[in-house]
């Protein structure tokens, strides 16, 4: 997957980092456009090219999602007249979909079910409160089974046994909105500890899991500090002014848990930092890099 996006926002990065944005509509330049020059077509083409050789090969049980970066489709780029040269960022993704081997999988299974019981037992309602709920669910049926019933074949209903009917569902349904309280009380009571034992349950799901991995080049703002997030260089207002690499943000996304951080830690993030404020490989050289990278042993967990 490829994108290069002119105009990719600071505040726009701290909401999701490296998220594919529209390209900029010729309609919304007032003073007209200009197309990208030579030189700003070639920076960005080995700009992607070179974020591209970063993406990892697949950790120890996962895959490869998508297509191959394709090396010989040239970058997109839209220009306002205004805009000076180099006013665009880059950006580069791949998805990953990791599977969990059985055993793991199985212990997780087992460690989640032991957390749900735990929440189970916790909403349970104690002995006091049972009494109390079932009292009020016996009077809620007592309320409704004092309300006058006829059949088909039956006349129907005289104005005072409509009141009666209408006294005796409105009393069941107080009754019954006050049991149902009895037992919602009882949830509110123990939801900070339900809440923490949840969390820890979404943490052990053992679904496969979707992960991505966003690498951005001359971002105006660098996105807010996350445990798979990394940032190299500084922020550039001018994004890629002086045709230059100012900075390299990378960014793993998916469930939280040792798959995300095993493919945070494939990223060479030494090779990253090295493209800060040198001249980009060559297209060809980056390309040869990723047929490397792509028959590398796959990264153990």
């Amino acid at each position: 997957m490829r994108k290069t996006r002119f105009g990719l926002g600071g505040a726009l990065m701290l909401a999701m980092v490296m998220c594919g944005m529209p390209d900029v509509a010729r309609a919304d330049c007032v003073d007209g456009v200009r197309n990208a020059t030579s030189e700003e077509l070639v920076f960005a083409a080995r700009a992607e090219a070179a974020l591209a050789a970063a993406l990892p090969a697949p950790i120890a049980n996962s895959e490869r999602r998508g297509g191959p970066f394709d090396f010989s489709r040239p970058p997109r780029l839209s220009f306002c007249k205004a805009d000076p040269i180099g006013a665009f960022a880059v950006s580069v993704g791949g998805g990953y979909l990791y599977k969990f081997p059985k055993a793991e999988a199985d212990r997780l299974y087992a460690e989640r079910k032991g957390l749900e019981k735990q929440i189970e037992d916790l909403e349970k309602l104690p002995a006091d409160k049972d009494a109390e709920y079932k009292q009020v669910l016996a009077q809620m049926k007592a309320a409704y089974d004092a309300a006058p019933r006829r059949s088909r074949k039956d006349p129907p209903f005289t104005p005072e046994q409509q009141e009666q009917v209408n006294r005796a569902m409105s009393e069941g349904k107080k009754l019954e909105d006050a049991a149902k309280k009895v037992v919602t009380d009882h949830v509110a009571s123990v939801k900070s500890r339900t809440d923490v034992l949840r969390a820890q349950a979404k943490r052990l799901e053992s679904y496969p899991q979707e992960l991505a991995v966003r690498l951005a080049m001359n971002l105006e703002r660098f996105p807010e500090s996350a445990p798979t997030v990394a940032t190299f260089g500084t922020p550039s207002a001018g994004r890629s002014i002086g045709l230059a690499a100012h900075n390299v943000v990378m960014a793993v996304e998916g469930p939280e848990g040792a798959a995300r951080q095993a493919l945070f830690e494939a990223v060479d993030q030494a090779y990253l930092q090295g493209l800060i404020g040198q001249p980009l490989p060559e297209v060809e050289a980056s390309k040869a890099r990723t047929e490397r990278t792509a028959h590398a042993p796959a990264a153990t967990k």
